[in-house]
């Protein structure tokens, strides 16, 4: 190990044009069915990300090679090689339906001195909503549904070795949503990828997410079901006003949203319409909404969402109800996949999926299910290989994401306790989780980011530390972020433990909070 090092540090100090050469000789890689497309060197400094908009301002970067490469036929991926490297790598994950390499996300690791790669998982797309690509082309599906980050990370690894001389000392993949996803594929099916993973807010039951999420939340707030903007406030406003002090803090944010029992016909009208209250069919799609799709015997085929996530920028008008009929993000991203992916039919219509067939018939769920479950679905409890390895996994959820239900998280660690103890006491179980998979779920915080909770947090570092240093992570600081400033910080603890406020002291501080079971 001391050789190897010794080679990084003198890699590492070889002059500009030295690392200009060795970063333009990768032009010249060429491996199995890999190869490069371009090599060059980008100076340290500002930095215009190639997937930005043309009016965003640059980012600062240290000096790095940038590669750009296939897996062929048409896998890309994109690698940024650090000049001062910390002999780690991070893959990064994508949103939606991908189809880009995601540039945002490669910045921190690269500041951080991260080898940093992202992939477009084999198909390109107009945006992160587009399914065209997907038409009569099963090998872009199954790229996309489960290999696409397998073959970017073997990719990486190979030009890695080859531009510094050595293998990476430590492997990390970081992602949320469809990243989230993708995550959870990496440690079920190809467990000796990564070391350490995070999955936030994962789309893990991606079939049941498509049909029992996107496509039936669409159709709930079809037509008299739509709650305008202004009725989308009033109703969150409603929810914080009956349920935000239960936690014994009243700032705005549920601790633990389950715990709220808000009825929305408490705000129903009298008759009729009207500006401060909710009709019939409004209630009833809120009801649907937080109750989450049924079958005939009433059990759950997938969970809804959790109250105190209506409001705000990242709230129900941005994801489920949009700001006019049919502008939802869960239309928007659900219409695309079942008719590109699932029905390979452009003409499908959204309002004719049926949650449970006629006698002797699938449903649209069970038909969804059926035909491409095995590529896009990741909820194998069993991740006994990737333990026996001694990786670690963090997963993360906001308690209040409009779009990917918080229990979906929630319900998936309980089964990995499960299978991890099997006929053996349950708190031992939990312990024996802890030792490789922890979940942390925030509250206030919306689809992997914003709303009123501390939704910033340092993940990556939690992780560093547990896999390098053998340093589980008890709790993240949790920061919110308003006008560029800090204005409040909490703990988030690992599940099943909350913060809890000791009783004195400001509850924006997150001193005065301890985590405690509920």
């Amino acid at each position: 190990m001391r050789y190897l090092m010794a080679a990084v540090s003198l890699l590492c100090a070889l002059p500009a044009a030295a690392q200009q050469s060795r970063c333009e000789d990768l032009n010249k890689f060429s491996i199995q069915n890999i190869a490069v497309k371009s090599a060059v060197v980008v100076r340290a400094g500002p930095f215009r990300l190639p997937s930005a908009s043309a009016d965003a301002a640059p980012v600062t970067v240290p000096e790095f090679c940038r590669v750009t490469a296939v897996v062929k036929p048409e896998l890309n991926l994109e690698l940024w090689l650090p000049a001062q490297w910390n002999r780690k790598y991070i893959a990064v994950g994508n949103g939606g339906l991908a189809g880009s390499i995601v540039h945002g996300a490669m910045v921190d690791p690269l500041n951080r001195g991260y080898a940093t790669s992202s992939t477009d998982t084999g198909h390109m797309g107009a945006n992160t909503n587009d399914g065209t690509w997907a038409l009569g082309h099963m090998d872009r599906v199954i790229n996309f549904g489960q290999r696409g980050v397998h073959e970017m990370a073997m990719a990486s690894k190979a030009i890695i070795n080859a531009y510094y001389g050595v293998a990476p000392a430590h492997s990390y993949f970081t992602g949320c949503s469809h990243g989230g996803k993708q995550a959870f594929t990496e440690v079920q099916k190809y467990p000796a990828d990564f070391d350490g993973v995070i999955a936030g807010d994962p789309a893990h039951w991606w079939t049941r997410h498509y049909t029992g999420g996107h496509i039936w939340m669409a159709q709930a707030v079809d037509g008299d079901g739509w709650l305008p903007p202004a009725k989308v406030q009033l109703l969150g406003d409603a929810v914080n006003a009956a349920c935000d002090a239960l936690d014994g803090v009243k700032d705005g944010v549920l601790n633990d949203p389950r715990k709220c029992q808000y009825d929305p016909g408490t705000l129903q009208c009298k008759s009729g319409d009207a500006p401060g209250c909710l009709t019939t069919a409004q209630v009833e799609a809120v009801r649907k909404l937080w109750t989450g799709p049924r079958d005939a015997a009433g059990h759950s085929l997938y969970p809804g969402l959790e109250r105190g996530g209506e409001a705000g920028p990242g709230g129900w008008v941005r994801w489920v109800t949009g700001a006019t009929p049919g502008t939802g993000s869960h239309a928007g991203l659900g219409v695309p996949f079942m008719k590109y992916v699932v029905y390979e039919d452009p003409n499908w219509d959204f309002r004719k999926f049926r949650l449970t067939g006629a006698p002797g018939l699938e449903s649209d769920l069970e038909y969804t299910d059926d035909k491409v479950g095995r590529i896009f679905d990741s909820i194998d409890p069993d991740l006994s290989e990737f333990r026996a390895r001694g990786g670690k996994l963090i997963q993360y959820h906001g308690f209040s994401d409009p779009d990917i239900p918080p229990a979906n998280s929630i319900n998936y660690y309980e089964s990995v306790v499960r299978a991890v103890g099997g006929k053996r006491n349950s708190a031992r179980a939990l312990e024996e989780t802890k030792e490789f998979h922890r979940l942390f779920m925030v509250p206030g915080m919306q689809h992997c980011t914003g709303g009123p909770g501390t939704s910033q947090f340092d993940a990556l570092k939690a992780l560093e530390e547990w896999v390098e240093q053998k340093k589980a992570p008890e709790q993240l600081l949790g920061s919110r972020v308003v006008n560029g400033k800090v204005d409040r910080t909490r703990p988030i603890c690992a599940y099943p433990m909350e913060a809890k406020y000791k009783g004195t002291g400001s509850t924006d501080d997150a001193v005065n909070f301890t985590c405690a079971l509920p």
